[in-house]
């Protein structure tokens, strides 16, 4: 495993993101103080709920490092799943809340005031949001992992909410004179649900599948083919190719018919060249070539 795959980059990379996170509830706790504004509050929640979703994804990250033990034999990877399935429903529950709050603003709207010092802290966060959205996407591709993916989902759709709302604030300060700008802070809560819920909806329905051993997409699957292909002289037949991811890791196990006639030790040599081939492809990869006589079922 190469330094820029092992899992200290995945850990470097979150504890970035907390203390972001940290500083960012600190900065909007104090503009939600100064202000009436509902979408810096709305903000002051999310923040909120990233904070202990990324808290949850460091410590997760910490646990799925450890060793494999005689409850576990295959490590705890699908921990991550579980944790991100958990982000996705924090996340819903924020964007309901939300949603309530603004239609009671926009059944009775008022003028937004000192939202100055949160305008400041959404065009900065906003900068510094889709920063760290492209290093952990970096990271993701690397080494795929579903909490990784979970996580640069979240700080898209963070920085994106920043984007919306800094921009409402500032042409609600602008025309704050104007009945009709009244109605921008509560519209401007609801833009961030949208992306509050795409968020949670992509971040669920991935590990859902992961959950349920799903196979690998189908681009890793042809190019595992290929290589079998490439090698066809080394064994009679394949019989079946399953392939599943847990957590960060990729479980791969190739069922071959190998010569009947063929010593154990030369079966072994051209299923050591198999897997080091497929490894190549799939890296990190935990591959199982299996010899068998028939169809597993």
């Amino acid at each position: 495993m190469t330094p820029s795959t092992s899992p200290g980059t995945r850990e470097r990379s979150l504890q970035i993101a907390l203390s972001f996170c940290l500083l960012d509830v600190a900065l909007m706790g104090t503009a939600a103080y100064l202000s009436n504004s509902l979408t810096i509050l709305s903000d002051l929640l999310k923040e909120s709920t990233d904070l202990l979703s990324i808290l949850a994804a460091f410590l997760t990250i910490r646990a799925v490092r450890r060793s494999p033990n005689h409850h576990f034999t295959y490590g705890i990877g699908k921990l991550e799943n579980l944790v991100s399935l958990s982000i996705g429903l924090v996340m819903l529950g924020s964007a309901l809340w939300i949603t309530w709050r603004s239609a009671h603003h926009l059944a009775d709207p008022q003028m937004a005031e000192g939202t100055i010092p949160g305008i400041c802290i959404f065009a900065l966060y906003t900068f510094i949001g889709y920063r760290i959205y492209f290093r952990t996407r970096r990271v993701c591709q690397q080494q795929p992992s579903a909490i990784m993916e979970s996580q640069a989902r979240l700080w898209f759709s963070k920085a994106s909410f920043d984007a919306a709302m800094g921009v409402a604030l500032l042409l609600a300060y602008v025309f704050r004179h104007q009945p009709w700008s009244w109605y921008l802070d509560p519209l401007a809560s609801l833009v961030g649900v949208l992306f509050m819920l795409h968020a949670a909806w992509a971040m669920t329905s991935s590990s859902v599948n992961d959950l349920l051993d799903a196979t690998l997409e189908e681009t890793t699957q042809l190019r595992i083919l290929r290589q079998l292909v490439l090698q066809l002289d080394d064994y009679d037949r394949l019989h079946k190719i399953r392939t599943r991811r847990s957590g960060p890791h990729i479980y791969v196990e190739i069922f071959l018919q190998f010569d009947p006639l063929l010593l154990m030790g030369e079966v072994q040599k051209r299923i050591h060249k198999l897997q080091q081939s497929v490894g190549e492809i799939v890296p990190g990869a935990d591959i199982s070539v299996r010899p068998c006589t028939e169809e597993p079922k």
